[in-house]
């Protein structure tokens, strides 16, 4: 056989898988989810990347903040289509949000992405799920060679990553990597077309985790990361972490939210798209933004 040709079909076959590589969606197995509608092509598109506060632990779908966001949207804005998809997962990190990105938030082609994460990022708790999603990141993204889905799948195949190694009292996701894997979030839903929006994770019950905790310092030092990285790439991003002016929004284990918290979060998040440079993202196809109308979170 002609060698040239020999190389030109084997060129090829190997195109074709990886092609096919790029379109198989793994590691999401397990994940726990809301029911996941088809994409509305007619509709604006926001896709809420998020962990068990965007899920809406322990309450009905409908009270979850992203369907409030949703029911606002519909009732102020009537002539637009908007489909809100809630891509909450309890117990997730970035580093769960990286493997389930291609399935649960690039399938919709999104104009706006919402990331709410690192509640479970920044505890102190051995999570093997997410620590050995935190290897497939450092394998595919920091790597030359997993630039290729093909080369992907045969190292995942036949070396199943382990969790990496988690030092006493470390939490789940390390600062430099919750950092680097935000980034990356933010770098991809970029190369979607769609606009990144970076949310600070919201108020711990201060009567369990005071001022000055161990738990407070933590969850203070990952919100700054979290501002620190949307100046650093410039996307915006809605501060929600400061003081909620009730005393009955968390349930008892002082993080998750009753449905008088998600309330109180979904109108910061609602205030927070009516500010500039969000504000533009409302009058998409001729939808007009109350911008000026919008009180301050201060």
């Amino acid at each position: 056989m002609d060698p040239v040709r020999l190389l030109f079909g084997l060129a090829l076959i190997l195109i074709g898988l990886e092609i096919l590589s790029r379109r198989i969606q793994p590691y999401t197995d397990g994940d726990v989810t809301r029911s996941f509608p088809q994409p509305d092509r007619r509709a604006t598109r926001i896709v809420v990347l998020g962990d068990s506060i965007a899920y809406g632990h322990g309450l009905e779908e409908a009270q979850a903040w992203p369907a409030l966001l949703a029911r606002r949207l519909v009732v102020t804005y009537p002539h637009h289509p908007w489909q809100v998809v809630n891509a909450g997962v309890p117990g997730d990190t970035v580093a769960d949000a990286y493997v389930r990105f291609p399935a649960h938030v690039a399938v919709y082609q999104p104009h706006v992405v919402l990331i709410a994460l690192g509640l479970n990022d920044c505890y102190r708790s051995e999570n093997e799920r997410a620590r050995r999603r935190l290897v497939l990141f450092r394998r595919h993204e920091l790597s030359g060679w997993g630039k290729s889905y093909l080369l992907r799948r045969l190292v995942d195949r036949l070396f199943p990553p382990a969790p990496a190694p988690r030092q006493e009292d470390e939490p789940a996701i390390p600062p430099d990597d919750f950092g680097r894997v935000l980034t990356w979030l933010v770098n991809q839903t970029r190369r979607l077309g769609a606009r990144p929006v970076l949310l600070t994770m919201t108020p711990l019950d201060p009567a369990l985790f005071p001022h000055g905790s161990a738990e407070w310092e933590l969850w203070s030092s990952y919100n700054t990361i979290i501002r620190d990285t949307a100046r650093r790439l410039e996307a915006p991003f809605i501060e929600v972490s400061h003081k909620f002016p009730t005393d009955y929004p968390w349930q008892a284990d002082g993080v998750h939210l009753t449905p008088t918290g998600q309330a109180l979060l979904a109108e910061r998040v609602w205030q927070g798209l009516h500010r500039p440079p969000l504000a533009s993202l409302l009058h998409r196809q001729g939808v007009e933004s109350n911008a000026e109308m919008a009180p301050t979170l201060e």
